[in-house]
C-alpha cells in the first residue's frame, strides 16, 4: 500500500505581486506545481534563490499568468504558451519595465528563458 500525506502548510507559496518587479528584477526556478486561479493558470516555483516577501524568506513562490508574463512565455516559443509550462520546467525571469494601460495598471514586461529537461519535454 502506498501512502500520500500533507499539509496545506506545505502547499502555501506566496503570490508575487506586480509591485515586485522593478525593472531589472530576476528570478530563477522550476516549476513544481500548476494550479487554476480565477485568473487563468498560475505557477508554484521552487527558486534557485530565496526571496523576500514581507519581511520572510520564502523558497517557494506563485507566479500568475499576467499579461507581459504570458506574452513572453509565448515569444519565447513554448508550445501552448503560459499554459504549456510544464512541472520541471526552469525558468529565469528578468523584469524589463512597464508599459502604460488603459486599465489602470501598468503591464509588467519580461525576459523570459525556459529550459525543459528532457523528462518533462517527454511528459508534454
Amino acid at each position: 500500500m502506498t501512502q500520500f500525506r500533507g499539509r496545506t502548510e506545505d502547499a502555501s507559496a506566496p503570490f508575487l505581486r506586480a509591485d515586485f518587479w522593478e525593472k531589472g528584477r530576476e528570478l530563477s526556478g522550476t516549476v513544481i506545481r500548476t494550479f487554476k486561479t480565477e485568473n487563468g493558470l498560475a505557477i508554484v516555483l521552487r527558486t534557485v534563490s530565496p526571496v523576500m516577501l514581507e519581511g520572510k524568506s520564502e523558497k517557494n513562490i506563485s507566479v500568475g499568468a499576467s499579461a507581459g508574463l504570458r506574452m513572453a512565455v509565448d515569444a519565447a516559443g513554448v508550445p501552448g504558451g503560459f499554459s504549456g509550462l510544464l512541472i520541471g520546467d526552469q525558468i529565469h525571469l528578468r523584469s524589463t519595465g512597464t508599459t502604460e494601460t488603459d486599465k489602470g495598471n501598468d503591464q509588467v514586461n519580461f525576459e523570459v528563458e525556459v529550459n525543459r529537461p528532457d523528462a518533462a519535454a517527454a511528459r508534454a
